[in-house]
């Protein structure tokens, strides 16, 4: 657990007796009820008790869950990306349905779309 320092509060010893600091200790914690609080007592060189209160904040072991699956969905991306042929990533989805218009010619045809027959004759105008 961290602790977090959120209130500080000054009572002079001339005027609080140290029951009346622990009733205003119980005050503040019935404040903070759901909370889990340390509480420092020091009376400073100026004759003033300082009361800290340090409100602990819980580690929840879903939040540590959660970030360990990111940081591996992170890197599984990564990969799959690196992957990824360089034309796949360029082409766009225009020039992909063309593409797979192109594949389904030539596997019907036989032919090569966009490369001309060889004839082996020359025909001049």
């Amino acid at each position: 657990m961290i602790k977090q320092k959120i209130v500080e509060n000054y009572f002079d010893a001339k005027k609080y007796t140290n029951q009346e600091i622990m009733q205003s200790i119980e005050e503040n914690k019935k404040e903070y009820a759901k909370k889990i609080i340390d509480i420092d007592i020091n009376l400073n060189e100026f004759g003033v008790y300082v009361v800290t209160y340090y409100f602990k904040v819980r580690d929840n072991i879903f939040q540590k869950i959660f970030i360990k699956l990111k940081q591996k969905r992170r890197k599984n991306k990564i990969e799959l990306l690196q992957e990824k042929t360089a034309e796949n990533i360029k082409m766009t989805r225009k020039e992909r349905a063309n593409e797979e218009i192109r594949k389904r010619m030539e596997k019907y045809s036989g032919n090569v779309y966009g490369v001309y027959k060889k004839t082996k004759t020359y025909k001049p105008y």
